[in-house]
C-alpha cells in the first residue's frame, strides 16, 4: 500500500509521525482502508488519522513518561509556598448576598 504524509513522504509501519492538529507524536502502527479512504493508526493513541494530516519526523519520539517533569520535595514545597503567598490570605464573604 502506498501511503504518503502531508509533504509527500511515503509512510511505513514504524515511521515516526506528528499529527499537526494537536502535535501528537507516535509511530505508525498500521494502515486501514475503508470506503472513505486510507487511515493511519498511531501507536500512542490507537486512533485513525488521515495521512494528509500527518508529517514524517526524524529523531526520537519521547515517551510520555520522559516528557513529564520531575520535581524534588523541596521544589514542590517552594512552589506550594509561592502559590499560598500569591493568593488571598483568608476567605471573604463581604460580597455575598442572600437570595430571596
Amino acid at each position: 500500500m502506498h501511503v504518503v504524509d502531508s509533504a509527500g513522504h511515503e509512510l511505513a509501519p514504524g515511521d515516526q509521525v506528528r499529527y499537526e492538529g494537536t502535535g501528537t507524536t507516535g509511530r505508525v502502527k498500521e494502515f486501514l482502508s475503508d470506503e472513505q479512504g486510507t487511515w493511519v493508526v498511531i501507536d500512542t493513541t490507537d486512533l485513525l488519522y488521515q495521512p494528509r494530516t500527518l508529517t514524517f519526523i526524524t529523531g526520537s519520539v519521547k515517551e510520555k513518561a520522559e516528557e513529564e517533569a520531575q520535581f524534588t520535595r523541596e521544589e514542590m514545597a517552594e512552589a506550594i509556598e509561592k502559590k499560598k503567598e500569591s493568593g488571598p490570605h483568608r476567605m471573604d464573604d463581604t460580597s455575598l448576598e442572600a437570595g430571596g
